[in-house]
């Protein structure tokens, strides 16, 4: 599998590395001692530029993989496009869309040979990003509110997209 722009994949990849570093910070420094100035300003500006960046990493996973993919990757990509677009406006439920994205696409990935290791970790992200969203006590949908538990996937979350992006860029690297 050849990316259709190595580049765009690249970049992408540092998109989904930023991306996962952004919506750590946020989860960190979202707390009631922080300043007005962090609150007022630093959070909702992170706030914004973690969707953001995942969009970028989404946009690499596109390119390496030649224009989507399969019909269940271009979906799946589709789903998390549209999901990360609406999180640069606002709300939680973005994240059910990104997930059900990812959560696509690594499937895909893994049961296609599709770059296995890349769609195990892929897949990976969506499960844990799924259980860190189902027991966040903001959400409404959480089927377990359970603030420790949100907050320990949330940062394995954060952490499996700053690898998946590495893991796309060495990807992508060795081959071109």
């Amino acid at each position: 599998m050849e990316a259709s722009s190595p580049s765009l994949a690249r970049w992408g990849a540092a998109a989904a590395c930023l991306g996962g570093i952004s919506y750590g910070a946020a989860g960190y420094l979202d707390n009631p001692d922080a300043s007005g100035f962090v609150i007022g300003v630093v959070v909702p500006v992170l706030g914004v530029s973690t969707p953001t960046l995942l969009l970028g990493g989404l946009v690499g996973l596109y390119s390496w993989l030649g224009g989507g993919g399969s019909l269940l990757q271009r979906i799946g990509l589709l789903v998390g496009l549209i999901g990360t677009v609406l999180g640069m406006f606002d709300g939680l439920y973005w994240w059910i869309l990104l997930f059900a994205g990812l959560t696509a696409v690594g499937v895909d990935m893994v049961v296609e040979d599709a770059s296995r290791p890349l769609g195990a970790l892929v897949l990976t992200s969506s499960a844990l990003g799924w259980v860190s969203l189902l027991t966040d006590p903001a959400f409404s949908g959480a089927l377990v509110s359970m603030r420790q538990v949100h907050v320990a996937f949330a940062a394995l979350f954060c952490l499996s997209c700053v690898v998946w992006g590495w893991v796309l860029f060495r990807t992508v690297s060795k081959r071109t």
